[in-house]
């Protein structure tokens, strides 16, 4: 969780960062996707984060922009695992 929390402390976190963050979440057993929608003129990249272990809801994003809907996931991740 510390590695999430600095990158998303970053200015301008790398795709690369925010990569290996999605790759911590899926080490604790989460799965994570993104998803490139070429059908939707709005909103064309989704990123999830689901728990198939438990009954928590999926976490989601829709954006123009990945690395937003990226870091949106990724925020409300660290938002929930702190409750």
């Amino acid at each position: 969780m510390d590695f999430i929390i600095e990158s998303l402390k970053k200015q301008e976190p790398s795709f690369e960062e925010l990569i290996a963050c999605l790759e911590k979440i899926k080490s604790n057993g989460e799965v994570a996707v993104i998803k490139f929608d070429g059908q939707r003129k709005d909103s064309s990249y989704t990123v999830f984060v689901s728990f198939p272990d438990n009954k928590r809801e999926m976490i989601r994003a829709d954006e123009n922009d990945l690395k937003k809907a990226l870091v949106n996931v990724l925020l409300r991740y660290v938002e929930e695992y702190r409750t």
